[in-house]
């Protein structure tokens, strides 16, 4: 497991954020749920999902528009493919996440 550089207090509830961890691009979101930590890539054309919007728990792709769960990273419009998760937790107010997991999806 390897440390983000934010804790959750970094995260308001309804705000998403990029960052990078060994070189690897991450989506992390923040849900009413808790955090949730996706690959920084729009599935369609690979564009970071960061520069785009969370709005009502759906994240919505810059370039095309795409729509996503937030909570789950399950398509909304069109409703594939989804967003690839990355395995995480809150650890002592820190997310850490499984990058070898990271690494390994498509």
């Amino acid at each position: 497991m390897a440390e983000l550089p934010l804790s959750i207090d970094d995260l308001w509830i309804g705000e998403m954020r990029g960052v990078t961890l060994e070189r690897e691009p991450l989506l992390v979101v923040r849900t009413e749920d808790g955090v949730r930590v996706f690959r920084d890539r729009c599935p369609h054309q690979g564009y970071p999902l960061s520069e785009g919007e969370l709005h009502a728990g759906v994240i919505t792709c810059r370039l095309h528009r795409h729509t996503f769960d937030a909570a789950t990273g399950a398509g909304i419009n069109p409703p594939a493919p989804c967003l690839a998760a990355v395995p995480s937790q809150v650890e002592r107010g820190r997310v850490v996440v499984e990058l070898a997991a990271t690494k390994a999806a498509p």
